[in-house]
This record gives structure tokens, sequence and C-alpha cells, in this order.
């Protein structure tokens, strides 16, 4: 049975993220599924990425007054056995996203079912995730002490061939990366 999760990147306009922080916590703590809360420090900036288990009917998200130019829903299915629970896993994730070639999505999850066990050795993967709509696409996150942690686990990951999985880059197309850091309320920081 596959497991699914959501995300919502919120892009907000340039100094709006600390009050769209503060207005989303309201809502977000204490709901069932309410997985993390992270803003970027890293990348695109200016947005405030939340996950979901399941996302609530009746949430209710800040409007556009508050600073929020655009919302970006997605629904995602799990693989490589990674299930994101609640708990302390570092102060800096590493997002990213990378866009499918057509019809290699099978191809692209064996790869990274493969290779994962290898990868979590050095460091676990908070989750790896491809889209269930629109772009075909595979995301994960990895949550890190810092981005000193970060430099050092990458590069024992690469150096032991832990990581990248071997034959995967032909199959992907452009990625995105943030390093992400949890907001205070966060149940995943």
């Amino acid at each position: 049975m596959s497991v699914s999760v959501e995300t919502f990147v919120l892009t907000c306009r340039s100094g709006s993220v600390p009050a769209i922080v503060g207005a989303l916590e309201a809502p977000l703590v204490g709901r069932a599924g309410f997985l993390g809360c992270w803003t970027t420090e890293l990348g695109s900036l200016n947005e405030v990425v939340v996950l979901f288990s399941e996302t609530p009917k009746d949430i209710v998200w800040p409007g556009q007054e508050s600073g929020i130019e655009r919302m970006d829903r997605q629904r995602w299915t799990l693989i490589g056995g990674t299930q994101p629970s609640p708990g302390t896993f570092g102060g800096s994730y590493e997002w990213r996203v990378y866009d499918i070639r057509p019809g290699r999505e099978a191809e692209v999850t064996a790869l990274m079912e493969g290779a994962l066990p290898a990868r979590n050795v050095v460091s676990p993967a908070y989750l790896v995730m491809t889209s269930d709509e629109g772009p075909s696409r595979l995301a994960h996150a990895w949550p890190y002490a810092d981005l000193a942690d970060r430099a050092a686990k990458r590069k024992q990951a690469v150096e032991t061939g832990a990581w990248p999985p071997k034959g995967i880059l032909p199959l992907l197309g452009t990625m995105k990366s943030a390093i992400l850091v949890p907001v205070a309320y966060s149940p995943s920081c």
C-alpha cells in the first residue's frame, strides 16, 4: 500500500515571511497530520513549505493580504520506505525536486529505492517521494544538524559510492534545491 503526503509551498512577498509563519501557527499546531513547516534559508527565498500526511479539510490559510503571492499544492507518494514523522532531526533540511523524464518514473523509483539503504547509513532520508499529479517529479529531503554536517555527509556519500544512485542522472531533468530551516513550532525540527 502506498503512503501519500501533501506539500504546500507558499511563495511570499519579501519581508512577509515572519508574519506569515506567525499567522500559520494557530491553524497548524495540534492538527492531525501536520508533519512540518520550514522556511527557505538558501535557494528560492521567501518560501514557506508545509507538509501534511493528510490535510484537514477545514484549514484556513492566510490570505494574499498577509503577503502570500502564490500557494502551490502537491500530492506525493512516499517511496523507499521513508515515513516522515514528528521528531528532532536537525536544524537544516536539504530539499530537492527533480523533473523526471517522460516514461522513466518506474526506473527512477527503482533506482532510488535500491540506493537508499546505503545512503541511509551515511544519513537517513526524512522523505523520498514521487508526484501523484501534474508534472512527473521526484523529491527528497535530508535533515542535517547544520550546513557543515550536510557538507561532510554528502562528501562521504559520494566518496563511498552510496550516492547518487548509479544510472539515475540521465533519467532526470531540471533540479531545484533549497536549504530549509524548521520554524519554532514545526513538529519536525
